[in-house]
């Protein structure tokens, strides 16, 4: 039997389905890659993409299409896409059906915030410790994470697979599509692909466009995302950036494709994270990337060789590593030429599918996956 026929069919629960979010946009890339190569997954809506309060109906259509599926041996395995607070406790209701229905089940934590979730009380310790020990397998997105699982949580070594995101590949043939600004004597394009809020340190990054501003670098700073659009409109303005500043509101994943192959920085200075897709995106098509040390950024980025890593909540570092690299073409170049490479190590989706459907098939009763979690045993990508 070939390693096709053993892998069973996945449903992936995530909320908002493909359009929700982060963990929404690597769920669509891993389904348009794995229905690319014959297979025929299933994605659940566990939460729509309107108000909170609408997410239980949501939640009960997602159950009532898994027994369908299960009821019928359509369903192999289910693949459960987690962040945190509400979302652990619709998620433990996806895992007690998939329990109930027989069908088995893999936990992929996506959570920026989730040891902050896990450590705000006995509940939240119950029940998330319910929902990670009670999977058949656990995904996680960093070594960081595996270790909190494994110690903290209690999860068991052996079920838990570290498994960094990746994503199609988006660059640009063949090459840049815009004249550097040396050349053509436009403003530098700034890039945030983010929801507009704190945790992704909007504030900072305009504080850091405002010193910018006073050293005389002509910019434009491109917002791409929903959240709170009116309030950081009025901060930038206050901030003497209105002019600067560009809000576009929520982009679709064309659009953000687009808007990372014209700018010139990506910048995503967050207090925490998982391991961002629009860093990955960015690496892809070469677009050099100043971000923070937060979640599992620094488990698979190095500061001065495949990005500028720079404190949380500090606008000055944020304006000094953007005055560099816009002053120094050479340092873009080779962010870009070190960010290509570690994406084709590391990040690519054909690989990342053959490794998550060992994961699957371990789930499910198959093969143990042993190192096919880890990029270099599935799928070393091009050199």
């Amino acid at each position: 039997m070939t390693e096709r026929d053993e892998s069973p069919r996945a449903v992936f629960a995530t909320p908002g389905g493909v359009d929700g979010g982060g963990m929404g946009r690597v769920t669509g890339y891993i389904v348009d890659q794995l229905r690319a190569t014959g297979y025929d997954p299933v994605v659940l809506d566990t939460r729509g993409g309107g108000h909170v309060a609408l997410s239980p109906f949501y939640l009960a259509a997602a159950l009532g299409r898994l027994a369908a599926l299960a009821l019928g041996r359509r369903a192999g395995v289910v693949h459960i896409n987690v962040s945190e607070r509400g979302s652990v406790v619709r998620k433990a209701v996806v895992l007690a059906a998939a329990r109930a229905l027989g069908v088995p089940a893999v936990m992929h934590l996506h959570g920026a915030n989730f040891v902050e979730y896990f450590e705000s009380g006995a509940a939240a310790r119950t029940l998330s410790r319910w929902l990670f020990t009670r999977s058949d397998r656990v995904v996680v997105l960093g070594d960081g994470w595996r270790d909190y699982l494994v110690h903290t949580v209690g999860v068991r070594a052996d079920r838990v697979h570290v498994l960094h995101n990746a994503v199609p590949d988006i660059a640009p043939t063949p090459g840049p599509t815009l004249d550097p600004p040396e050349e053509s004597g436009r403003p530098f394009r700034l890039l945030i692909l983010a929801n507009l809020c704190e945790r992704k340190g909007i504030g900072t990054a305009l504080k850091a466009a405002s010193l910018l501003k006073a050293q005389g670098l002509r910019f434009r700073l491109l917002f791409g995302g929903a959240g709170d659009v009116e309030g950081y409109t009025r901060m930038a303005r206050d901030l003497g950036v209105g002019a600067e500043a560009e809000f576009l509101g929520w982009v679709t994943r064309d659009q953000a494709h687009a808007l990372i192959r014209s700018s010139d920085l990506l910048l995503l200075p967050s207090t925490h994270e998982g391991l961002p897709m629009v860093i990955l995106e960015a690496l892809c098509a070469r677009l050099p990337v100043v971000t923070t040390p937060v979640g599992s950024i620094p488990e698979v980025l190095t500061d001065g060789e495949t990005a500028r890593i720079v404190p949380v909540n500090d606008p000055e570092a944020l304006a000094g590593a953007v005055a560099a690299l816009t002053a120094d073409a050479g340092a873009r170049a080779r962010l870009a030429a070190a960010g290509r490479r570690l994406f084709e190590q590391l990040f690519q989706i054909e690989g990342y599918c053959l490794r998550l459907q060992a994961i699957h098939r371990a789930a499910a009763g198959g093969v143990s996956p042993g190192t096919a979690d880890r990029p270099s045993a599935a799928y070393s990508g091009p050199r």
